[in-house]
């Protein structure tokens, strides 16, 4: 290759990148590292700017680069998921969109990237979706990955149903239940057993915690959130 032909595959690498979504990978696996940039490498509105392996490696360059996207392996170069931490970290410092690339698919490691930051959350199986994914992120209109999304939904439903119920006392369940079903309240007392003074005491604390103005908002409330599942039921 002569050197005008050298200078002009520079120009037109220059220009590419100008105009391109600039992308960080991070992962420690080779073989991935060289099918992932085979990929991203084809498509053309797509530049990789550059390829690491570790966590430090991956929170340095996030900080020196001028990049748009970053596509995180949550495994990195320890048996830990060290990717996570490299999220975490990388966020507090910079908004950078976070897709999280990986092998595993626990519900609750889907859950804590998605709580770490990461935009989207992608199996290796359907690492060819990631272009797609890119785009979504550089636009800011990324969505979950069809293949995770309901697992993450269902995963954040379930934690917030444990939550609502640490969150209540057995009586103040029972009454929320009660109010639910359309009992009055003083059918409610009737039942459980308690003065008007106590109800009222417990239809206080239960509308401080849902912030609601009323006993039947903040059962409609509880409600909505599945506390009267069946599988939760006290």
């Amino acid at each position: 290759m002569n050197k005008q032909t050298s200078f002009s595959v520079e120009i037109k690498d220059m220009i590419r990148r100008n105009r391109s979504i600039k992308v960080l990978l991070a992962d420690g696996d080779l073989a991935w590292q060289q099918r992932l940039a085979m990929l991203l490498e084809s498509e053309p509105d797509i530049y990789l700017s550059n390829i690491v392996s570790t966590k430090e490696e991956a929170i340095r360059a996030s900080v020196q680069l001028d990049v748009d996207v970053m596509i995180l392996e949550m495994i990195l170069n320890s048996p830990k998921r060290d990717g996570l931490d490299a999220a975490a970290e990388i966020l507090r410092n910079k908004e950078l969109p976070i897709i999280v690339l990986s092998s595993i698919h626990d519900p609750e490691v889907m859950v804590d990237a998605v709580v770490a930051g990461a935009v989207n959350y992608i199996t290796k199986s359907n690492y060819m979706d990631i272009p797609v994914a890119i785009r979504e992120a550089h636009r800011r209109q990324s969505s979950l990955h069809a293949d995770v999304a309901t697992i993450i939904r269902n995963e954040i439903e379930l934690i917030k149903r444990k939550e609502l119920h640490c969150m209540l006392t057995p009586t103040e369940k029972e009454i929320l239940q009660l109010i639910g079903l359309g009992y009055r309240q003083t059918i409610i007392r009737e039942l459980l057993g308690i003065t008007s003074n106590t109800l009222k005491s417990h239809v206080r604390h239960i509308t401080r915690k849902f912030d609601t103005r009323s006993i039947r908002e903040a059962a409609e409330k509880a409600k909505r959130r599945g506390l009267y599942d069946q599988h939760y039921a006290t």
